[in-house]
């Protein structure tokens, strides 16, 4: 029984040597809003011992400020903690921001934190004499975060290319085409997350001064839960869900809210049209969106069919983009629902990294 307990004492105390090799501390660093005005945001950075590369991981959505990854590292962040600096930026709204309304799903602005959190952090980067350079860069990114890694590596490729190469980039279940989840959304009628209606809302009206009341897109049911939940920014998105049950669209948002013909909704629109980084209008009428630029690094995009959170015809229309890129592996099938999913997704990307 000693010989066991002495065993199992010894597995322990390797284990914990193991975890303290990683160091993780918060950090802050220099950006701008989307008033272009300086902004001081912070975020997780955390350090192995020795690192095969750099990771940017932009976040999934949260709605809490203790789910900042600043506040504590995230599952994402332990996928590849032992083997790579990480760097995981707070949003605009989260963190030391947290005071103010995070534009959400603003994709460029969130591009443009995300790689300024790199470049404010190279100095330190190079002092730790790791081994690597801006020449071994990765991002990694789910859901919100899976948008913004796409944001991000755009913005990298068309400014920075001359100075930091990306290795690859990974993005899992991304709302890339925000105008047509909305519009999905009013032909349904339903919305399997109700939390992120007023997320988005106020987001878009934030992200591009859209100057109208919530009042005109939230029912007096979504207003209730908007001051008690939402604005105070102390309920995790878990607990969103089953705070607010109700997935019928109109039980949320208000006809005016639900109507493209109305002035309001049709102002909220082109927002979200701005927030889309392609976009196809579900009905066939109108312009869409596809960038002028295409990818060169490699970039792996998946997306599960029975996603009931952002709708696979996200992946769809970036296909639809980009049908003969041979820098992009498509990973489109019947995996699980979008949470389920994301433990594929960053399973996927760890046997990638690992076997490259």
């Amino acid at each position: 029984m000693m010989r066991r307990s002495v065993l199992i004492l010894l597995l322990l105390s390797a284990w914990l040597l193991g975890y303290a090799e990683v160091r993780e501390q918060a950090v802050t660093y220099m950006s701008v809003d989307q008033h272009g005005d300086s902004i001081r945001l912070s975020g997780l950075l955390s350090i192995p011992d020795s690192a095969q590369g750099i990771i940017l991981i932009p976040h999934y959505t949260i709605a809490a400020c203790d789910e900042s990854p600043s506040q504590k590292a995230t599952g994402e962040a332990k996928a590849f903690r032992d083997n790579y600096v990480l760097l995981m930026p707070d949003y605009i709204g989260y963190g030391i921001t947290c005071e103010r309304t995070h534009p959400y799903l603003h994709g460029a602005l969130t591009a443009r934190n995300t790689v300024d959190m790199l470049l404010g952090l190279q100095p330190m980067l190079d002092s730790l004499s790791l081994g690597i350079s801006l020449d071994s860069i990765y991002i990694v990114g789910y859901s919100q975060g899976g948008a913004a890694a796409l944001w991000t590596l755009r913005l990298l490729e068309e400014e920075y290319a001359d100075r930091i190469h990306v290795r690859q980039c990974f993005a899992g279940s991304a709302p890339i085409d925000v105008a047509s989840i909305y519009e999905m959304a009013l032909q349904t009628g339903r919305a399997d997350m109700p939390a992120l209606i007023p997320l988005l809302v106020a987001g878009t009206c934030e992200a591009y001064d859209i100057d109208l009341p919530l009042s005109t897109f939230f029912t007096p049911a979504l207003e209730r839960c908007y001051t008690r939940y939402i604005a105070t920014k102390q309920y995790h998105m878990l607990s969103l869900y089953f705070r607010m049950p109700n997935h019928r669209l109109s039980h949320w948002l208000t006809p005016a809210g639900m109507d493209l013909s109305t002035p309001a909704a049709s102002q909220l629109y082109r927002g979200l049209l701005r927030s889309s980084l392609v976009h196809y209008p579900l009905d066939g009428v109108g312009d869409s969106i596809c960038p002028t630029w295409t990818p060169r690094s490699p970039l792996y995009v998946f997306h599960s069919t029975r996603d009931e959170i952002v709708p696979f015809l996200n992946a769809e229309h970036l296909r639809r983009c980009y049908p003969d890129v041979r820098t992009i592996t498509w990973d489109l099938d019947r995996y699980k629902g979008h949470i389920g999913s994301s433990r594929i997704f960053f399973r996927k990307v760890r046997q990638m990294l690992d076997n490259p």
